[in-house]
């Protein structure tokens, strides 16, 4: 297959190549004497159908595959995947039968194939056909990716209700409220959301100092919604179209080629025809007026006052009147996005968490030193960089000793810094100054 432009900007064509190789040699060992083999192995190989099918259209953008290349690409896995979908349901019963994997709204891998397969095939029936592979279970479904579904293909239903997945919410909802915000100050806001996407993507492997010489996984994502959003709303992107990760090429593509005939029904800026509402901000408690007491003004202040997360925290641990061990404490405040809990030789979780806890209080983009090193010495001195910069916007970071090999820590208001530690005191939580810690 030829690569003509690697597209990742961190990419490298040999590790490309192989991973194209791997999904290939796969798919053909799955399929190689299928007609014969037993029904369990047939329903395996049309199960990962739709893996392999997603992983090698977004890895062959991102290696630089033509875009005529990866358009006939996408034609011709959707109708695999129609195909392996309908031979999984006819199946339903079998003991071993697995559910169809059908292109549901809070998966990377899905976004990625939905903006190929609607910004790059022309033809009117293929709507039709993506749409068959669309979930149609609710806690597969999102307000965000259904509303753009809904301005290529005007026949979708919308759902009357959407639970918001916390991991997917994270790349959900800076786009939300560009599309929510007035038509005007739209470019501007997916500007700003671009300004972010890197950070945002740490999670699924993004970092700034990534190994290309294959110590690193590799990085094969790109901001797919954001290319939706621009096509589905007519946006401007001049002033975000330079990004490494912004599918710039395909969006170009989409405009001169299908908007002005395909999606020629819809009117310029309109996306859905639908009003687009943005999650509200999380709830915070005035942290001067709560009467919270004991362990639950101890999580309230470590959360910064956001009421889902503390009543989160609180349902899984009780309120215990001291502590022994603050394993499940910070297991809880971590999973709320609300701690730093990481092993000691687990730079990229820490920073992952720190970043986390300086957007959730507004504070801005942590950037964390570089490696090398690495392990244990990046993490300290990162965490010592970021209690500088906390105390430098009103927050200070305070160290949780576990007695264990772990870091463990929460960030509180300067204004609230003292009572946090009498309350540590009085719940027999350990605390430490970054400058103790950090600086061994």
């Amino acid at each position: 297959m030829k690569i003509e432009c690697m597209r990742d900007p961190a990419g490298d064509v040999s590790r490309y190549a192989k991973v194209l190789e791997s999904v290939a040699r796969s798919e053909k060992a799955m399929k190689g004497g299928l007609v014969k083999a037993p029904l369990e192995v047939r329903l395996l190989y049309y199960f990962r159908v739709f893996e392999f099918s997603i992983k090698n259209l977004i890895h062959q953008y991102g290696a630089g595959v033509s875009l005529e290349v990866i358009r006939e690409e996408a034609i011709s896995r959707t109708a695999t995947m129609i195909e392996s979908s309908e031979f999984l349901e006819e199946h339903a019963d079998h003991p071993r039968s697995f559910h169809p994997y059908p292109l549901d709204g809070v998966q990377r891998g899905s976004i990625g194939f939905i903006a190929l397969a609607l910004l790059l095939v022309e033809q009117d029936y293929y709507l039709e056909q993506v749409l068959e592979l669309v979930a149609t279970e609710p806690e597969k479904r999102s307000y965000l990716v259904d509303n753009l579904l809904k301005a290529f293909i005007p026949q979708y239903q919308l759902a009357q209700s959407y639970k918001m997945d916390k991991y997917a919410a994270v790349w959900m909802t800076p786009t939300l409220h560009a599309l929510a915000g007035p038509r005007e100050q739209r470019a501007r806001a997916m500007a700003d959301n671009l300004k972010s996407w890197c950070r945002i993507m740490r999670p699924w492997g993004w970092k700034p100092d990534l190994d290309t010489s294959g110590d690193d996984n590799l990085f094969c994502d790109f901001a797919f919604e954001v290319a939706l959003a621009v096509c589905a709303y007519d946006i401007d992107d001049s002033s975000f179209r330079e990004h490494p990760y912004y599918p710039r090429d395909l969006v170009e593509y989409y405009r001169a080629n299908i908007r002005h005939t395909r999606d020629a029904w819809r009117q310029d800026g309109v996306g859905s025809g639908v009003l687009v509402t943005a999650p509200p901000l999380p709830a915070k408690t005035d942290l001067m007026k709560s009467k919270r007491k004991g362990i639950g003004r101890w999580i309230e202040l470590a959360c910064d006052g956001n009421v889902d997360a503390t009543e989160s925290v609180l349902e899984v641990i009780g309120k215990p009147r001291r502590f022994d061990n603050i394993h499940e404490l910070m297991e809880a405040l971590s999973g709320a996005g609300e701690a730093i809990h990481a092993d000691i030789k687990d730079d990229e979780t820490t920073l992952i968490q720190a970043g986390q806890l300086a957007e959730e209080r507004g504070l801005g983009e942590f950037d964390s030193p570089a490696g090398p090193p690495f392990g244990p010495a990046r993490c300290s001195a990162s965490l010592l960089a970021f209690s500088a910069w906390l105390e430098a916007r009103g927050y200070r970071l305070v160290d949780l000793d576990n007695d264990d090999d772990a870091w463990h820590a929460v960030v509180v208001k300067a204004d609230y810094y003292a009572e946090l530690i009498d309350l540590s005191n009085t719940l027999k939580i350990r605390t430490r100054t970054p400058e103790a810690v950090y600086n061994d």
